[in-house]
């Protein structure tokens, strides 16, 4: 191995070292966030009662009080 193909396979290695943690920081990064996986209010959602998200929480609390 001379000193272009090594210079080479360091360059390659350390690219695709990268590209896999980016990715596999974009994805752990999508299921660290949560959101609802409906387009509509709380009051419509079949899964109010068992919803932890904190907008589902404010709006349960509220529904109590009133």
């Amino acid at each position: 191995m001379n000193r272009r193909d090594f210079i080479n396979n360091v360059t390659r290695g350390s690219i695709l070292t990268g590209l896999g943690l980016v990715t596999g920081i974009l994805l752990l990064k999508n299921k660290e966030t949560e959101s609802c996986e409906y387009d509509f209010i709380c009051h419509n959602c079949s899964k109010l009662s068992g919803c932890e998200l904190k907008d589902a929480i404010n709006y349960k609390e509220s529904k109590k009080l009133k």
